[in-house]
């Protein structure tokens, strides 16, 4: 297998490039199955990392990257993806369920799924190619989109210019004229500091990503609107499951079908000096990131909601737009820049974190009994630490980038696992296990196709490192 020396270059001959129909297959299936995650292991724009991740690290196989053009890849990816999971969409979904509202409800899910795939695009684009960047510009550039999200939601979303949910019954705040804004603020940057033909590999991303998240979003919500009346064993299906699976297949499909038009640019980045390795101080920058985020956050949050006077509604809108998955997203990138370890447990071991916790907040319910603090906390700093110390363990070794994946994606597929399986109804009161003949049959039919697209993923990993064409 190739390993990331001077010595040795990182591209490969036209002749050995997978074929078209694979740089397409590939990111469609394994999106697919990351959508099909989000949701179910995880939710909002820690979960949309796993997609994120998967079609990054898919992109970079198939184009060959070394391991520094890999690792950022898929810290941009993982983080542009995630970005588009702070918009709300339920009640969107709603409205296009309704025969009265159908119309307004489906022209905002592709809104909603366009402007998915333009600013997750657009930054995965600049990730692909980010050695033609200096840190400043990309530092600019990020800091861009924290500001514009909070234009865009103040000029757009909070008078409800154009409003995509219900507006009576617990009407929901939107956000997706914000990461339009900060998409479009990001695009204009980036290309104006690009250099030769590869400035243009962002916007490309972005237009594909744009119309594949339209087109996925859009289409696959037909399953839920005209799903419940096709001649089929309704219990089977899960529609909205199968929305998500189609909107995850197609926006994949629109990735790798630009990374197969534009291999010429992406092939040969140049990144040795694109991330160093860093120190254990990026590292803890990370941690310290993490814990602020999560357990400060929410305090400063609640101590803030509902201002009275001046000082306190400025302090407010101040911290709106730091307690947002974009700034928490950029700050990481920018760690990432710096830190080749963190770029990767941002990618691999941050979009694992998010599933545990979601796993340990749903654990009382799918167990129907309290679970102590203690064995909460036990599950979480084993499961994630057995992956932080795996990813540190594989990111330099030859074959890093192959078996990063396929830890990410089967450390996932273990908690999905866990979350079907894992319930209290399914066990006799004589302690038994009878499993299958209690879950609901569309369950079963998600499941399988959960370990079908898992399969198919996990071999085209193996094909392409196999065949020497990543590290």
């Amino acid at each position: 297998m190739m390993t990331a020396s001077a010595q040795q270059p990182d591209t490969y001959q036209e002749a050995s490039r997978p074929s078209r129909l694979t740089f397409v297959l590939f990111p469609a299936i394994a999106v697919m199955l990351g959508w099909g995650w989000r949701g179910y292991i995880g939710g909002g724009p820690f979960a949309a990392m796993i997609p994120g991740a998967f079609v990054a690290l898919s992109l970079s196989l198939l184009l060959g990257h070394d391991r520094r053009t890999a690792a950022m890849a898929a810290l941009f990816g993982a983080v542009g993806i995630g970005y588009g999971g702070e918009m709300t969409y339920g009640q969107t979904l709603g409205l296009a369920c309704n025969p009265e509202t159908m119309g307004w409800g489906l022209l905002g899910v592709t809104i909603k799924g366009a402007v998915w795939g333009l600013l997750g695009g657009a930054v995965l684009g600049a990730g692909l190619i980010c050695a033609q960047y200096t840190k400043r510009t990309l530092l600019v550039g990020l800091l861009l989109t924290v500001v514009f999200l909070f234009l865009g939601w103040k000029l757009v979303n909070e008078p409800r210019l154009m409003y995509f949910s219900d507006p009576v019954n617990k009407p929901r705040e939107e956000l997706w004229a914000g990461l339009l804004f900060a998409a479009l603020a990001f695009l204009a940057w980036i290309h104006g500091k690009g250099k030769g033909a590869g400035a243009r590999v962002p916007l490309y991303f972005a237009l594909w990503g744009a119309l594949g998240g339209g087109i996925g979003f859009g289409a696959g919500t037909l399953f839920l609107v005209y799903g419940p009346s096709l001649p089929v064993p309704q219990e089977w299906f899960g529609w909205w499951k199968a929305m998500e699976f189609f909107f995850g297949f197609m926006l994949g499909a629109a990735f790798g079908f630009a990374a197969w038009l534009y291999r010429d640019l992406l092939g040969n980045t140049n990144a040795d000096d694109a991330a160093p390795s860093g120190s254990l101080i990026h590292l803890a920058g990370l941690a310290a990131l993490v814990v602020v985020y999560f357990l400060v956050f929410p305090y400063v949050e609640a101590f803030l909601e509902a201002p009275q006077d001046l000082p306190a509604i400025v302090a407010f809108n101040a911290f709106r737009p730091v307690y947002t998955f974009v700034f928490f997203g950029a700050v990481c990138i920018i760690l990432g820049l710096y830190s080749l370890p963190a770029a990767w447990h941002v990618a691999i071991t941050v979009t694992f974190l998010h599933t545990i916790i979601d796993l340990n907040r749903d654990m009382p319910g799918m167990l129907d009994m309290e679970v102590p603090f203690g064995v909460q906390a036990a599950v979480l700093v084993l499961a994630v630490g057995a992956v932080a110390l795996a990813v540190q363990a594989l990111r330099n070794r030859s074959g890093a980038v192959p078996g990063l994946y396929l830890l990410l994606m089967w450390a996932c597929f273990v908690v999905s696992t866990v979350v079907s399986f894992m319930r209290r109804e399914y066990i006799d009161a004589d302690g038994g296990l009878s499993v299958l003949w209690k879950m609901h049959p569309s369950t079963l039919t998600m499941y399988a196709v959960y370990v079908v697209a898992s399969l198919i993923t996990t071999w085209y990993i193996w094909r392409l490192a196999t065949s020497k064409r990543g590290v």
